[in-house]
């Protein structure tokens, strides 16, 4: 461990500042539960960053914005930081640090693996604010250079019209935000979808709720596709069960993600076996133990049948 990277199995890691999502993914790894191996870039290097581009003296301004401030006007405001950090880079010493964790997740990850760095804010996925979608994540990155950049560009999100109106309307000061960034492994995803362990649509909190598709998750969580669907109850009787007609996917592409049509045999098979629908139930449900509340997770499973769990975090309103 170096004073700005933790590794996500890293004993007592998430006593560090690592953001909701760093955060969450260390304790999973913790407790034992199948995260991809990876590190985190404490949020301790975003202060380090933001005060060296001097972002401090441009956002007084921003604390007069509230949930009325039209999307407008808050363009205009960040108009500033946006000039200020369009060629922003690193200070030698941090890249050296992420560049040495780089060298080793590779090892660790072996030939002809990806990379997927990810936003990790201070305060998002908490149980009050979840930030959901608003900042960035990048896949399928290869080599050093691309993986830097990547950091880069999650510390410029945190200054996006979309991540700032929202703290403007939950009222979260925005000089208080930091960001950490996770890199991990990315899984080559057969399926992937999202469980809750209190079912949103109806309040209860003795069903599980699954929905997944092919590929990678962002079919689901970004509504490319109708997933299927599985109600669980308490003692894992599927109450429903159903498959959807999924004609596309989302999948890994050179440098990022791609949209792609799913083979005619596959479109109306379901996206999980009655096996696999079992394990995320268990798990979803470990998971909501340990954290004391109910819970949703990301999960995704290989060509091999492993699962992965990519993020977990309490259910907000």
């Amino acid at each position: 461990m170096t004073d700005s990277i933790v590794w996500l199995n890293e004993p007592n890691a998430t006593e560090r500042h690592l953001g909701g999502k760093g955060g969450s993914l260390a304790r999973l790894s913790g407790l034992g539960f199948p995260v991809p191996p990876g590190f985190v870039i404490s949020a301790e290097e975003y202060v380090s960053f933001a005060k060296t581009q001097r972002i401090s003296e441009l956002t007084a301004s921003l604390s007069e914005l509230d949930a009325r401030t039209p999307i407008a006007a808050i363009r205009t405001a960040l108009e500033p930081i946006s000039e200020r950090l369009v060629n922003a880079t690193l200070d030698t010493s941090t890249r050296t640090a992420i560049e040495h964790a780089i060298d080793e997740l590779e090892s660790q990850a072996g030939p002809g693996a990806s990379f997927a760095v990810r936003s990790s804010s201070i305060n998002e996925d908490s149980a009050g604010s979840s930030f959901a979608g608003l900042y960035e994540s990048f896949l399928n990155l290869q080599g050093k250079e691309a993986i830097v950049g990547a950091v880069v560009d999650c510390y410029r999100c945190l200054w996006q019209e979309r991540a700032v109106q929202y703290r403007a309307f939950r009222a979260i000061d925005h000089e208080g935000e930091a960001m950490a960034v996770v890199v991990m492994q990315v899984v080559r995803a057969r399926s992937s979808g999202v469980a809750f362990t209190k079912n949103p649509m109806t309040g209860a909190t003795d069903e599980v709720l699954i929905n997944a598709s092919w590929g990678l998750g962002e079919s689901v969580v970004s509504g490319y596709v109708t997933p299927d669907s599985f109600i669980v109850g308490p003692d894992k009787e599927v109450r429903e069960r159903t498959i959807s007609e999924k004609y596309e996917q989302v999948r890994l592409a050179e440098g990022g993600t791609e949209r792609a049509p799913i083979a005619p045999e596959m479109v109306g098979e379901p996206s999980l076996s009655d096996l696999e629908v079992d394990e995320i139930v268990q798990v979803a449900r470990s998971v909501q133990q340990e954290y004391g509340a109910p819970v949703d997770i990301e999960f995704a499973y290989d060509d091999a049948g492993k699962m992965f769990l990519l993020q977990a975090r309490p259910i907000t309103t």
